[in-house]
């Protein structure tokens, strides 16, 4: 038995495949019942309809309207080639539900190599189907995902369209107080400006972009997050969602402050030491000169201060270094910098400020030192009281 004996329409119709066939200015010429089922019109209906036709609405895989062009008989029709397993929602004004199928199209050419026809079969999928493609999202996981839409990305945009369960463990927020919602609810005061610049650039240019970045929970507290953000794109291209893995590393960045923290302050008194001073007042440095902003630098040493190791011994020293870097921690602006060079050695930066202020503060400064009576009471046989004294 040869295939020439098969009722080939009666095959056709018993598909449970849609069979559609376009003729070379994209007009149907034959539908098969499966595929009337699917596009849920009448033979009558559906015959001599073209691509064109405004009553039918094809959305690709990420339920954004696919572009006329891109329809897989048009795409077939301008490469002279097949397209295989495109995944094509089809959705028209008698239903709000969309349905998913997996389409193939191939052409037919005649002797001249010109398109005869179009072919297109299509299975449903819809059961199958989820809102968000997660597999594409998942390969990509380690940790919090976090999935908004591609635009806007100011004002109120991009909007979260997916949060996983880890995202809401870390941040206490509930899917339903950020689905519609902007990221940037998850930003607060110390989270840097420079960062999310950097990440609104990426985004708005449809690229993808890592950064580390301070958040806030639901309840105030501050968390790290090393975060990856890319775009995901259609067959064709076009970027409607961003895909953002993050992982909490907040541990990590508080450990690395930490040591940074250790390695530029002075044990003993908490101030600054040299190198984190010199650091710190080089950073201020450039701000003055690009600003144009004055600035002072005062030298504070003790003078005798052997005296008081030999006198009342080393731990009485270090008590007076203490109580003197916090007289200058209380005494000077947030904005001044205060550094222990050495010793008995401090340094003072003054930030914005012209010599004749920087000289009625230290003068007030140097009167309040006087005035100043450091206490051990530590010792069993009375206290031993040393008098700061300006020279």
């Amino acid at each position: 038995m040869n295939l020439s004996q098969f009722d080939a329409a009666a095959l056709l119709e018993n598909l449970h495949t849609g069979v559609v066939v376009h003729n070379s200015d994209t007009q149907i010429t034959y539908l098969n019942t499966k595929a009337l089922e699917l596009l849920r019109l009448t033979r009558n209906q559906a015959l001599g309809k073209d691509a064109f036709d405004p009553n039918w609405q094809f959305l690709d895989k990420y339920s954004q309207q696919l572009k006329i062009e891109n329809y897989p008989v048009n795409r077939v029709i301008q490469t002279q080639k097949p397209v295989t397993n495109l995944e094509v929602g089809i959705l028209d004004s008698s239903t709000e539900k969309t349905t998913w199928v997996l389409c193939n199209a191939y052409p037919e050419f005649d002797e001249n190599k010109k398109i005869l026809q179009v072919v297109v079969s299509f299975v449903d999928i819809t059961h199958q189907k989820k809102a968000i493609p997660f597999e594409d999202i998942v390969e990509l996981a380690n940790d919090v995902i976090v999935v908004t839409e591609a635009s806007p990305i100011s004002e109120i945009g991009p909007k979260i369209v997916y949060v996983n369960k880890a995202f809401t463990a870390l941040t206490g927020y509930t899917k339903a107080e950020v689905l519609g919602k902007t990221p940037r609810i998850l930003q607060g005061p110390n989270t840097s400006a420079e960062t999310t610049y950097k990440i609104r650039t990426a985004l708005s240019q449809k690229l993808p972009v890592k950064a580390e970045i301070l958040n806030y929970s639901k309840t105030g507290r501050e968390y790290w997050l090393d975060m990856n953000i890319v775009p995901l794109k259609n067959e064709f291209g076009d970027v409607f969602y961003f895909a953002a893995v993050e992982r909490d590393v907040t541990e990590q960045i508080e450990r690395e402050q930490l040591l940074k923290e250790l390695s530029v302050r002075d044990p003993l008194t908490s101030l600054l030491n040299r190198r984190g001073f010199f650091e710190a007042a080089q950073a201020s440095l450039s701000y003055s000169k690009r600003n144009n902003k004055p600035i002072t630098l005062a030298m504070l040493d003790i003078d005798h201060f052997k005296r008081v190791n030999d006198k009342y011994g080393h731990y009485m020293g270090d008590l007076v270094l203490q109580n003197l870097a916090n007289l200058m921690t209380e005494y000077f602006r947030d904005s001044d910098i205060i550094g222990r060079l050495g010793g008995e050695e401090f340094c003072i930066l003054l930030n914005d400020s012209t010599l004749h202020y920087a000289r009625e503060k230290l003068e007030a400064f140097m009167d309040k030192i006087k005035s100043t009576v450091i206490t051990n009471e530590a010792k069993e046989s009375g206290r031993n009281k040393i008098l700061f004294e300006s020279t």
